[in-house]
């Protein structure tokens, strides 16, 4: 196993864990940490195995060295890290990524599973690494679908995720304040308690007004709020990523502008038109899906239509899967492109296309060599 250590230039996992967000860290260790009180949360883990289940999933980008560890042309990896010491993440610890080329053996060296369901948990794994992001919402629904039953405990956002959303639910949440208590100041202290219900982990009785407003169960109203909770992430994460999304976009447009070989450019130009047709498609289609919770929203706050807004809650599920694959490939592009060609223009000619086809085959929109056959499962596109 590879380690994580506290040297100068090397992020310690206390660090990455402080500030990464939900779609990037599935962090089990700090659950674990907090001991939950719900019964189910020992009941139904996330992974059998409880030293797996403590442990820290991260999406990694994948760097040059890594390659030869892992499975080619692949630019995002799935890290499972193991701490050194629970209580003291600054001692670092020890990480596999999934599926490299020894993982089973590397895993089982780690983990005593004895008579425990290693199939289980290795199969988790592999959805999880298969995903483009690690999102609560998409997770969810991806196990869900798959028929593994995990305690809802496990899906909840990152305290550096709610504490960014906080005023961008705030704005939204107004309207919806003047719905349920009447003519409001816009500064009534409501507002922001009321967004910060929304985004807890749990439910809150102090939200009984708006499942009043809804007309709602306590089981009903609870799968409701995690509806909208996921609507309300998946509008922000679109908001937040849409201006460096537009700026890798400028950068794409540049490509087959500089003097190079005939095959260079061909490869370029190519892959040009690959990366704007997939980025566009997909934003056009996120744009499509928000777009269904905004008439909704609209039908509740505007035309006091809560019947309308309750059923696209009661329904909108079905949405995260698409929703959270094609935002977490939007933002793996974003990520890729500034880590490895944001300077494409003083690249050598071999690590330019080398970088280029890592891209578009870890998009699966590589069509150039037969024997680069891409893997289908999750495109850019859904």
């Amino acid at each position: 196993m590879q380690l994580y250590r506290v040297d100068a230039g090397v992020r310690n996992l206390k660090a990455m864990v402080a500030t990464s967000s939900s779609a990037r860290i599935l962090n089990l260790h700090g659950l674990a940490a907090e001991q939950p009180a719900d019964p189910d949360y020992v009941a139904k883990p996330m992974f059998v195995h409880p030293v797996l289940n403590r442990a820290i999933i991260a999406k990694h980008n994948v760097a040059p060295g890594d390659e030869e560890r892992i499975a080619p042309r692949r630019f995002n990896a799935t890290k499972i890290i193991f701490p050194f010491d629970p209580d003291d993440l600054n001692l670092g610890g020890q990480f596999l990524f999934v599926d490299q080329l020894d993982f089973l053996v590397a895993l089982t060296r780690r983990l005593d599973y004895g008579g425990r369901a290693l199939e289980r948990d290795v199969a988790v794994l592999r959805i999880l690494d298969r995903l483009p992001t690690l999102d609560p919402f998409l997770v969810r629904e991806v196990l869900a679908k798959q028929h593994i039953e995990v305690d809802q405990t496990y899906y909840r956002l990152s305290a550096p995720d709610k504490a960014q959303m906080l005023s961008f639910v705030e704005d939204q949440m107004e309207s919806l304040i003047q719905l349920c208590f009447g003519d409001l100041d816009p500064a009534d202290p409501r507002t922001e308690r009321m967004s910060r219900l929304l985004l807890s982990d749990g439910d809150s009785a102090d939200l009984a007004p708006l499942k009043t407003t809804l007309k709602m169960d306590d089981e009903d109203f609870s799968e409701a709020m995690f509806a909208w909770k996921a609507f309300l992430y998946y509008r922000w994460r679109a908001q937040t990523m849409a201006p460096a999304l537009k700026s890798t976009l400028r950068s794409i447009a540049k490509l087959g502008s500089r003097r190079c070989d005939a095959d260079t450019l061909a490869i370029m130009v190519k892959a040009k038109g690959l990366l704007e047709g997939a980025i566009t498609t997909t934003w056009r289609e996120i744009g499509q899906m928000l777009k269904l919770y905004d008439n909704a929203y609209q039908g509740l706050t505007q035309d006091q239509k809560p019947e309308n807004f309750r059923a696209f809650l009661s329904e909108g599920a079905s949405l995260f899967i698409g929703l959270g694959e094609r935002i977490g490939r939007l933002e793996q592009v974003v990520s890729f492109w500034t880590y490895r060609l944001g300077q494409h223009a003083a690249m050598s000619p071999d690590e330019l296309t080398d970088n280029l086809r890592d891209l578009l085959q870890g998009l699966s929109i590589w069509p150039a060599v037969a024997e680069d056959a891409p893997d289908t499962e999750y495109a850019a596109a859904g």
